[in-house]
C-alpha cells in the first residue's frame, strides 16, 4: 500500500502552501472549488502571473470529459511542476487526473482501471475542505465516461498525493448538515471495509480508529467543535 508522503497538519497550516519551495518557484496549476471564488482564501493563495486557476463546479460529478477539456487548455503551455486541490472529492480527485495525465500520453478515458497508469504525475498536493470521501489519501480519482456511462477510477499508485495539508479551518463553513453527511461518508467507507472480503489488520486498525473519532463527534453535543472538526478531518483521511 503506497500512502501519502507528507502532511501538515493543525490551524492555519494552509498557510504553509505560499512558503512551499515548489509552489513559489514553479508554475502550478490550481483546482479550486467554485465555493471559494469570491472568498477572501483565493487573494490569501498569492497565485503568480504563469499559475494556471481553475475553478470546479462540484454539482455534478466529475467526468472525463472535464478533465479532457482542462488538459486540452494546459498542456504544453507552461512547464507545470505543481497542481494543487482544494475542495471536496471532485476538486481533489481533478487535480489527480490532471497531475497524471500531463506526465502520460492519451486522454482521461484511456486510465480508467487498475495500474494503467506508467509515469510518476507532476507533484500534487491535496488541501480537502470537506470531512468525508476520503478522496484526499486514496488511489483513485473517480471520473464518469459520459461516451459508456460507466463510472470508474484511475486506479494508481501514482494517482496518490505527494502531500497534503490538512486545516480544520477550512471546513469552519461547511453547512452542519452537509458536514454530517459527509462525516457518514467516513463513518459508512469504514463499516465496508469492516466487512469487506479482503480485510487485514493494518486496514481493521485504521477503520476502527476513524470510526471512533467519527462517533466521538456525532454523539458530542457540539458537532463543528473545533476540536470536532479536527477529529473529523483525520477521521476522512
Amino acid at each position: 500500500m503506497k500512502n501519502v508522503l507528507n502532511i501538515e497538519f493543525g490551524v492555519s497550516a494552509i498557510k504553509k502552501l505560499n512558503e512551499h519551495p515548489k509552489v513559489k518557484k514553479s508554475s502550478t496549476i490550481f483546482f479550486v472549488d467554485i465555493f471559494f471564488k469570491n472568498n477572501p482564501l483565493i487573494e490569501e493563495l498569492n497565485i503568480k502571473a504563469d499559475d494556471f486557476l481553475n475553478f470546479v463546479d462540484s454539482t455534478d460529478e466529475l467526468t472525463t470529459s472535464d478533465v479532457n477539456m482542462v488538459l486540452e487548455k494546459i498542456k504544453g503551455t507552461n512547464n507545470y511542476e505543481v497542481v494543487v486541490g482544494i475542495g471536496g472529492g471532485t476538486a481533489l480527485d481533478f487535480a489527480k487526473a490532471i497531475s497524471n495525465l500531463l506526465t502520460n500520453e492519451g486522454t482521461a478515458e484511456d486510465y480508467q482501471g487498475w495500474n494503467l497508469v506508467v509515469s510518476q504525475g507532476i507533484y500534487k498536493i491535496g488541501i480537502p475542505t470537506l470531512s468525508g470521501t476520503g478522496a484526499e489519501s486514496s488511489k483513485t480519482c473517480v471520473m464518469i465516461n459520459q461516451k459508456n456511462g460507466l463510472k470508474l477510477g484511475m486506479n494508481s499508485d501514482h494517482t496518490v498525493y505527494d502531500e497534503l495539508i490538512l486545516d480544520p479551518e477550512l471546513t469552519k463553513t461547511v453547512p452542519k448538515e452537509q458536514f454530517f453527511y459527509s462525516g457518514m461518508d467516513t463513518y459508512i467507507h469504514c463499516i465496508e471495509s469492516l466487512n469487506g472480503d479482503y480485510r487485514h489488520l493494518l486496514s481493521d486498525a485504521y477503520s476502527n480508529q476513524a470510526l471512533d473519532l467519527a462517533r466521538q463527534v456525532f454523539k458530542s453535543q457540539d458537532m463543528m467543535s473545533d476540536e470536532n472538526r479536527e477529529k473529523m478531518m483525520v477521521a476522512s483521511y
